[in-house]
């Protein structure tokens, strides 16, 4: 989760805590008449947010669908982004082909790399 939706979600809830002591104690040391309008008027404010969020949850895109993911003798595949991998074949038999396993996904063999993303600072070795 990024780091800004952990936070939005600790201030909605503190905001929400101190909303809702904030109330008792009206409605304890005050009014009940004030505490119940105060409390109409939070009430529509936050049905309205949940309004805001559903449909704005709705209208947002799905997400893309991963990718089948293989890798083979010694390598690396990922479904997004490789940082700093190694991948080492010792193996003798040539390297074939590679058809991607017939998916269409990513797919990897003999000693070698492959990524749905970028590749930073990887290495791959074929042979002894």
């Amino acid at each position: 989760m990024a780091e800004w939706r952990r936070f939005s979600w600790w201030a909605s809830a503190v905001l929400g805590g101190a909303v809702a002591v904030g109330l008792t104690v009206l409605a304890v040391a005050g009014d009940l008449d004030t505490a119940d309008r105060v409390a109409s008027v939070v009430g529509a404010v936050a049905a309205l947010a949940a309004l805001c969020l559903s449909v704005h949850a709705a209208l947002r895109p799905a997400p893309s669908p991963v990718p089948p993911v293989q890798a083979r003798a010694g390598s690396n595949a990922a479904g997004g982004s490789v940082r700093g991998a190694s991948a080492r074949d010792a193996g003798t038999a040539p390297a074939g082909p590679d058809t991607g396993g017939g998916t269409g996904g990513i797919s990897a063999s003999g000693g070698s790399n492959a990524a749905g993303g970028d590749i930073d600072g990887s290495t791959a070795h074929r042979g002894g």
